[in-house]
């Protein structure tokens, strides 16, 4: 059975992390990739739309390629931003859950600090808020994972 995950949490949370100790042999899309110039993280808002774009088709060319597993690195806060990853994994025969990597906003930023604080403070309550108001649709293919 093919497989693809959704990751889901606050910038500095682990996301990339967890893909590079349980996911090496997956297929990773992220919309932080086109960020990267010449190896340096240069993040442009102006940008951010496009690039999620992007790593939405990215993530189709790789279900068309047929691909084993896909691995969705993204911070996926609502709803809305995940759920065409889970519904087109399911429409093409995928084994989909969703990961949200739990993490405290003081790790976070230690973590990570090109983030302003007060935006991860603010991305942290949106994710806890629509954690647990997450559709039920979504819910039986959830799962929590503690990271710090």
């Amino acid at each position: 059975m093919y497989k693809r995950q959704v990751l889901r949490g606050i910038s500095g949370s682990g996301k990339s992390t967890w893909v590079e100790r349980n996911a090496p042999n997956a297929v990773v899309v992220s919309a932080d990739h086109f960020f990267m110039k010449d190896g340096v993280y240069q993040f442009d808002p102006s940008q951010l739309a496009e690039n999620h774009q992007r790593c939405f088709r990215l993530f189709m060319e790789a279900i068309l390629r047929s691909e084993a597993w896909i691995v969705v690195d993204n911070t996926n806060i609502m709803a809305w931003e995940y759920a065409p990853y889970v519904q087109a994994g399911q429409a093409f025969g995928y084994e989909v859950e969703i990961l949200t990597l739990n993490c405290s906003v003081d790790m976070s930023r230690a973590r990570k600090d090109r983030v302003p604080p007060k935006d991860v403070e603010r991305t942290f309550i949106a994710l806890q808020r629509e954690t647990m108001e997450m559709p039920r649709r979504f819910q039986s293919i959830h799962r929590l994972i503690e990271q710090c």
